[in-house]
């Protein structure tokens, strides 16, 4: 009886009182949350700014008699405004009729009293149907300056559709009730003692969601000590008060469907069907949410998906494992496998590892990891990866082979090297869950990109895979191609590389780095063949599909952006240039020593950009390095020759070409006049004149057709 006390770390919630003081003329108000939203708490700070006095009244279980209802009624009334005793008496008195004979002395005793808001707190507690209609006939026999409140957990039968379309209602629900990130952070610190900046403080205001008692718990937690990771532990403040103040208080049949439930981060009621073996999972979810339940939250505007408030599920599954552990196995394994034929694999990996699966989770990481891997997903793998536990590596060739491909993505030699091992001890002799037939056979398509053994080693591996079946039958027969393709261009044997290499990119659609590699390796040939045009095409084609796919953290595109800044360069882009140099040296550092071939590849086309745009420095680095790298790769035959070339051009061309020069020299090659090539680079034929000259004089020649034979031989044009 009397107004509660409000704790004195309360947030004053300006928004929140306006709305539930919006229309003092309303009959009835609703304030309907489940616990720890605040419901009374708010209908407090409502009366402190407003002049009508509050007469309240908290139901217990002797109001389920109507006639003690009434009279608990009548005395919080009495308790703000004066009430005649006579009227408190006959109330009081045996054998009259509620409705008949108390109701109306009620009534009169509102009417005498003038403008007041009688609050009826914890009516949820009222489950009796005479008792709920003996409430309703008060708010309908309530004269007009009598304002009804009526604060609870679920919404009670008072006709609220009819008082809706009359304009005679006022609702407050959770969603009006729950905390904004503000007004959150503010009670947590104010409470805790806390830094406002300090990461817990954002960490609780998102797991809380809004949920007034849980941020008030947590405060309180961390004010004592607690850490933010502990609120929700089996013993944690959270998890106690929503085990006792709500899962506790629910119906044995819901209860156990929001605990089966809770298996799935976020589901449908389809799913949900699925899962638990049920035909009922719509209605079930209907009549939580017809309840206003917030702890189910829809996440959709169709209302098709939901989830759980965080915290709430977090406690629903502790419950489980803890109650029910078979029962969470079953039920997690059986939404592994639906999510697993839907291609929520990362979905289904939680839960096979939250239900202890190993085997299927192990499967699941491994599947997808050289896709992964080689179409800008690195990061997926790198997640997936990390879910593990360290002995699932031991034990399962999947997982090991699938943090080996992280490796390569990310150049860790050690990584790569220890997978590996492992991925042989655990093999069983058995198919691999991206269909390659053997642990074998996915070792060496780890062998050909990383090649330890150098290029001869890269061929053998390219070689195994290759052996395993054409691309109609062997997923990784393409990828293997490219591989030894590329192998072969490094050796100097032209005519093989190029077959090889063509032959793959209609079969690496779907594994777009190893398309990227086969392109740009492609390129080198071309321009090696004196096909300029064809070499750019192919560089801008390779250059595409590493930027479509943002594969520019994945080491074994060093071939890619090398290729970019020696096209860039000889086509007078120099800014360009430079900034495929920048990506290159980056991957060239992360390779380390993992690859000298592709070490001896990256280092000598930067040379050869640093010698077309004149920058002495960065020539003499990528030399260096270039000449360390192929005393480890004595069989790269053509890329030492390369170096070589490089070596010589650097050395002929003391005055290097501006950037508007080197795009007019290519042209000097065509037969074109003149005024066509000023046409074509949208200049004035005299500066193509002047530019012209420059490029002779730079050369030490003095005719076009000297340029472009001097060109050829320091490497500035193709052969």
């Amino acid at each position: 009886m009397g107004r509660p006390r409000i704790v004195d770390a309360a947030v004053p919630r300006a928004r929140l009182v306006e709305q539930l003081a919006a229309r003092d003329d309303a009959h009835l108000v609703t304030v309907t949350a489940p616990a720890g939203y605040g419901k009374t708490t708010a209908v407090a700070l409502w009366e402190g700014t407003d002049p009508r006095p509050f007469a309240w009244v908290r139901v217990d279980h002797l109001d389920e008699d109507p006639a003690h209802l009434l009279l608990h009624l009548a005395t919080a009334v009495a308790a703000v405004r004066p009430v005649d005793s006579a009227v408190l008496g006959y109330l009081r008195g045996p054998g009259r009729d509620p409705l008949t004979h108390l109701l109306p002395a009620l009534s009169a005793a509102l009417d005498a009293a003038g403008p007041l808001v009688l609050v009826v707190d914890d009516a949820h507690h009222l489950n009796a149907d005479d008792a709920v209609a003996a409430l309703h006939a008060v708010i309908d026999a309530a004269p007009a300056h009598t304002t009804v409140v009526v604060v609870g957990r679920h919404q009670l039968r008072l006709e609220i559709v009819r008082r809706r379309l009359v304009e005679d209602v006022v609702e407050i629900d959770a969603s009006v009730l729950r905390f904004c990130d503000e007004e959150a952070a503010t009670l947590l610190v104010s409470v805790s003692g806390i830094d406002r900046r300090a990461p817990a403080v954002a960490a609780v205001v998102e797991r809380c969601e809004g949920w007034p008692a849980g941020v008030m718990l947590a405060a309180m937690a961390l004010r004592d000590g607690g850490s933010v990771d502990s609120l929700v532990g089996r013993r944690g403040p959270l998890a106690e008060y929503l085990v006792e103040e709500v899962l506790d208080l629910t119906d044995p049949a819901t209860a156990t469907f929001l605990l089966d439930s809770s298996v799935l981060e976020r589901f449908t009621a389809a799913q949900l069907d699925v899962v638990l073996a049920r035909d009922d999972c719509a209605q079930m979810l209907d009549a939580l949410a017809d309840a206003g339940n917030p702890f189910l939250v829809v996440l959709d505007q169709h209302g098709v998906w939901f989830r759980y408030h965080r915290l709430f599920a977090d406690v629903l599954r502790q419950r489980m494992r803890t109650r029910a552990p078979n029962r969470f196995r079953e039920l997690a394994i059986r939404a592994a496998e639906m999510m697993e034929r839907d291609g929520d694999i990362d979905g289904a990996l939680q839960l096979a590892l939250a239900a202890g699966d190993e085997p299927r989770a192990a499967d699941l990481v491994g599947r997808d990891a050289v896709r992964l891997g080689f179409d800008g997903r690195a990061g997926v793998l790198a997640r997936r990866v990390a879910l593990l536990e360290p002995r699932i590596f031991t034990e399962y060739p999947d997982a090991a082979l699938a943090r080996a491909w992280l490796g390569v993505t990310t150049g860790d030699a050690e990584a790569i090297h220890r997978s590996l091992m492992q991925a042989r001890q655990a093999d069983r002799g058995e198919p691999l869950a991206d269909g390659t037939p053997s642990v074998d056979v996915a070792a060496a398509l780890v062998g050909s990109l990383i090649g330890v053994g150098g290029i001869d080693e890269v061929l053998h591996c390219a070689d195994v895979v290759r052996a395993a079946g054409d691309s109609l039958v062997n997923p990784w027969w393409g990828a293997a191609t490219v591989m030894k393709g590329a192998a072969e261009s490094m050796r100097g044997q032209t005519p093989q590389a190029r077959l090889l290499l063509e032959s793959a990119l209609p079969v690496t659609d779907d594994l777009p780095g190893f398309q990227a590699a086969a392109l740009a390796h492609l390129a080198l040939l071309d321009l090696a063949a004196g096909d300029d045009a064809g070499a750019i095409e192919r560089s801008d084609a390779a250059r595409t599909l590493v930027d479509k796919y943002d594969l520019g953290d994945v080491v074994p595109m060093v071939v890619v952006y090398a290729v970019s800044a020696v096209m860039a360069a000889r086509t007078g882009d120099v800014s360009a240039a430079h900034e495929s140099v920048k990506v290159t040296e980056r991957l060239l550092d992360r390779l380390g020593r993992l690859a000298a071939r592709t070490a001896l590849l990256g280092h000598g086309l930067l040379a050869w950009t640093a010698a077309v745009v004149g920058d002495r420095e960065l020539l003499a680095t990528h030399l260096d390095a270039a000449e360390r790298a192929r005393r480890r790769e004595p069989g790269a035959i053509a890329l030492s020759a390369r170096v070589d070339r490089v070596r010589a051009m650097a050395a002929g061309n003391a005055h290097p070409l501006t950037a508007a020069e080197l795009r007019l020299l290519p042209l000097l090659a065509t037969h074109l006049s003149l005024q066509q090539i000023a046409d074509e680079l949208v200049i004035g034929r005299e500066t193509a004149k002047s530019q012209a000259t420059s490029v002779y004089r730079k050369l030490g020649v003095s005719t076009r057709g000297a340029a472009v034979e001097e060109a050829r031989r320091i490497g500035l044009l193709s052969g």
